[in-house]
């Protein structure tokens, strides 16, 4: 399973670098790149929803839809957006999921 998440970014790399030279549009390189450094950073920061099971493998489900809507901009010009937010929200709900747990903590105003 680690091997795929080294393996994915390479491949989205390569082939934007491949549809670069076919097409020539650097917006949409930049654009491609800068959504991968966005689901990589996710999917880092992402193990720390390990506490939380189950939602810990919705968002691995939700990088994995991101890399395939990544690969589908490239590939068609077109966003998925529910396949690039996915695994925005799950860290979303998990962070709701932490805060409100924490009853330890003062509350705000």
């Amino acid at each position: 399973m680690k091997f795929l998440f080294v393996l994915a970014p390479l491949i989205v790399a390569g082939l934007s670098y491949v549809m670069f030279r076919e097409d020539g549009n650097i917006k949409k390189l930049i654009i491609t790149f800068l959504l991968l450094w966005a689901v990589i950073t996710l999917a880092i920061v992402g193990n720390i929803m390990r506490s939380i099971g189950l939602l810990f493998v919705t968002h691995i489900m939700a990088i994995v839809a991101a890399y395939g809507g990544i690969i589908y901009y490239v590939l068609k010009n077109r966003f998925i957006w529910l396949a690039l937010f996915a695994p925005l929200m799950t860290m979303a709900i998990y962070l709701f999921l932490v805060w409100v747990g924490n009853e330890h903590l003062p509350t705000v105003g």
